[in-house]
């Protein structure tokens, strides 16, 4: 199977072959970044915000993301991507699959945000849209970790 990784140093690499997933973005379990519109799906560690020191914020895998019109929010660990169908479902097979190849817009996106985070405009894209790649780093660096809430209920 094809998938990329972005890891949480911002470099970006594809791998050919099978899925670790604890290896790939820990034990605690994975979740799936929707992208709207795409036959890709990312993928990140479920509770990684809640567990900085073994699972870093994902700077550029956060932008990257967001490019790709997932939820903006500060992503933590690395971020795996794959090709997806939700088609499968109903047919009964793994929605999950090989991502498709070529994956220029991954590494064009990628691209256009080490530039926006490096201070520069991408030939593609317009000041604002670097502006707003830069915006959301700094969020995805300061935002504070979501806490959870828990609510006792008394049956009667």
């Amino acid at each position: 199977m094809r998938y990329a990784v972005i890891s949480t140093d911002g470099t970006l690499t594809h791998h050919e072959g099978d899925l670790d997933w604890d290896a790939l973005v820990g034990p605690e379990g994975k979740v799936r970044v929707d992208l709207p519109g795409l036959s890709v799906a990312g993928w990140v560690n479920d509770v990684g915000l809640l567990y900085p020191k073994r699972y870093p914020r994902n700077i550029i895998g956060s932008c990257v993301l967001a490019a790709l019109r997932a939820r903006v929010q500060p992503y933590a660990g690395p971020v795996v991507f794959t090709g997806w169908n939700p088609a499968n479902t109903a047919l009964g097979l793994i929605e999950i699959e090989s991502l498709p190849q070529p994956v220029e817009v991954l590494d064009t996106v990628h691209g256009d945000v080490l530039k926006a985070l490096a201070g520069q405009t991408p030939r593609a894209m317009s000041p604002s849209w670097a502006e707003q790649m830069r915006e959301i780093a700094d969020h995805a660096r300061t935002a504070p970790t979501p806490g959870i809430t828990i609510r006792t209920v008394t049956l009667r």
